[in-house]
């Protein structure tokens, strides 16, 4: 999924006011590459967003939402590890699994395991608050959001899964814990989403309801593949 795709609906105040504050610097040295916005407002306890970009796209792409959020989170925007021509990322490859869509495990498990290292290497850097860190994806970004929240709840106090999926191989991997009943989960998704559909967006949801969970559920009725300003908006709201 490209950069552009991934914002299409969003109404042109919310990019224009990221772009005003300034151009961000690639950030290295963690697992992961990535973009921050430090808090603007003082907090003993920072809380933290960290998002996942999509197929295809890098993480310029969401940092883009930043200015959406209140200014006591510290914002970061991660790069996923695997090379696509065109100077694209991906956090795996494609692939099936009994005819169902999948990704390589190898791959899965790597990005998995990174992400895991790279929000605990951010909270030592930033001096964040471990107990509030939100995890927050597209597309495949979404379906990375699933496999970090779901076998290692105590690492994220929440999730916000933005047009993704739960893989029929990360099942197996759920440990139904009490560190996973106290999991955030906020789930968006387009009734007209050709790419992951609609139908793989409410059997994830329903998954999640079957294990105990209570999962904050939304669809948006001609949405496709994106992430609307209401998406944004619903988003924001469960945050508070």
């Amino acid at each position: 999924m490209t950069k552009f795709i991934a914002i299409t609906s969003l109404i042109f105040t919310v990019c224009i006011s990221a772009f005003a504050q300034g151009p961000a610097v690639l950030q290295q040295g963690l697992a992961l590459k990535y973009l921050v916005q430090t808090p603007t407002e003082s907090s003993q306890h920072t809380p933290v967003i960290i998002l996942l970009h999509g197929y295809g796209s890098d993480e310029k792409d969401l940092f883009e939402l930043r200015s959406a959020f209140t200014k006591n989170y510290l914002i970061v925007s991660a790069r996923a590890p695997y090379n696509l021509p065109g100077n694209g990322y991906q956090w795996y490859e494609f692939t099936e699994v009994n005819g169902q869509h999948d990704g390589k495990k190898e791959q899965l498990d790597n990005s998995r395991q990174l992400i895991e290292k790279f929000i605990a290497q951010i909270i030592s850097k930033y001096n964040a608050d471990p107990k509030s860190v939100y995890l927050m994806g597209f597309s495949q970004g979404a379906i990375m959001s699933y496999q970090v929240g779901l076998t290692a709840p105590g690492k994220v106090k929440g999730i916000g899964v933005l047009s993704g999926m739960i893989f029929a191989s990360l099942k197996p991997m759920v440990k139904n814990t009490s560190a996973l009943k106290q999991l955030k989960i906020f789930i968006s998704h387009g009734a007209a989403d050709q790419r992951i559909p609609f139908t793989e967006g409410k059997a994830a949801y329903d998954y999640l309801k079957s294990i105990g969970l209570h999962p904050d559920f939304h669809q948006y009725p001609g949405m496709g593949h994106s992430i609307s300003n209401d998406v944004l908006n619903d988003l924001v709201k469960w945050l508070k």
